[in-house]
């Protein structure tokens, strides 16, 4: 039996608990969506953690979105996720 090629790409990706309500819940962040919010961040464990912390409530805001709007645990976060109030910031209410 020939073992399978895999993806062997190594993805930075820090797992961490947010109280969402009377609840708690896993979520997970990865390197690229950090960097993508944050910019400059670097891949070791201890600089994620720094960056979750110093943003914790914009991080904590987009986790209960996504629970709101019906994502199952854990919530996986994206750079997407972190850009939404910045998005909606001056955009009209009113379609065309």
């Amino acid at each position: 039996m020939t073992p399978h090629s895999h993806d062997t790409t190594h993805t930075a990706v820090l797992r961490f608990d947010a109280d969402v309500g009377p609840q708690t819940v896993t979520a997970f962040i990865s390197h690229a969506a950090l960097s993508a919010r944050y910019g400059g961040v670097d891949e070791s464990s201890d600089d994620m953690r720094t960056v979750v912390s110093e943003h914790r409530s914009e991080i904590d805001a987009a986790i209960v979105r996504r629970v709101e709007a019906g994502a199952r645990q854990p919530v996986v976060l994206l750079a997407s996720d972190l850009y939404l109030p910045d998005r909606l910031d001056g955009l009209s209410t009113t379609r065309c």
